[in-house]
């Protein structure tokens, strides 16, 4: 089912369940009108079963989470997580496929943004006990003038941690359903709480395009 929500500068945190989707078929009669300041949820792009899997895969893989441009020393006043990029190899293509056939559904069927592909992969990132993401766009100069929509995966199930919320700014506040993925255009600020307990998993990827103009 896609869940998309108006932008809270808007109304506050109002919902609107548009019924567009069983797992991740859109009904193409059912399109909205294009809106770029909405935000969008697809539940179930990946099973528990898929989720778990993909934390067993890359977990051995993460490293401390760095800021483009920034030293660890200096990332760590703004981003304490570890992570890795994952790119389209034999064993993860089925996962791009799946990302790929839900997030441009979405596109379609909310923003109509010109958009080409995965260009970066994706980000595997585990936040433990307090560690975050603080306030950041993730649109910015060079490569990152390219990304169009962010997106997020849930991995971890919501009752495995607490704090961990992905914040999107003002006030929307991302669903901890496991396997659930949260879309919004780049352009948009955004955060990560501090976790309190346990451990979060999410996978994170920007649709690319050209640069907006």
């Amino acid at each position: 089912m896609v869940v998309v929500y108006q932008n809270p500068d808007v109304r506050r945190n109002r919902r609107v369940n548009l019924n567009l989707m069983k797992r991740q078929k859109l009904n193409k009669t059912l399109k909205p009108p294009k809106d770029q300041t909405r935000l969008a949820a697809i539940q179930m792009v990946f099973t528990p079963e898929e989720c778990l899997q993909l934390v067993a895969d890359f977990t051995p893989h993460l490293k401390p989470a760095l800021v483009e441009t920034m030293d660890l020393a200096q990332s760590a006043s703004i981003r304490k997580s570890s992570a890795v990029f994952v790119f389209p190899n034999e064993s993860t293509n089925w996962v791009f496929e799946r990302l790929g056939k839900a997030v441009r559904e979405i596109n379609d069927a909310v923003y109509g943004f010109v958009v080409s592909q995965f260009k970066e992969g994706f980000q595997f990132t585990r936040y433990e006990v307090g560690e975050y993401y603080g306030p950041h766009f993730d649109i910015g100069p060079g490569r990152l003038t390219e990304r169009k929509l962010s997106l997020t995966v849930q991995l971890s199930a919501p009752e495995e941690y607490t704090g961990g919320e992905l914040i999107i700014y003002p006030e929307f506040v991302a669903s901890k359903d496991q396997g659930t993925m949260t879309v919004f255009p780049s352009f948009m600020c955004h955060n990560v709480n501090p976790v309190k307990t346990g451990v979060r998993y999410s996978l994170v990827s920007w649709l690319a395009g050209p640069p907006f103009k």
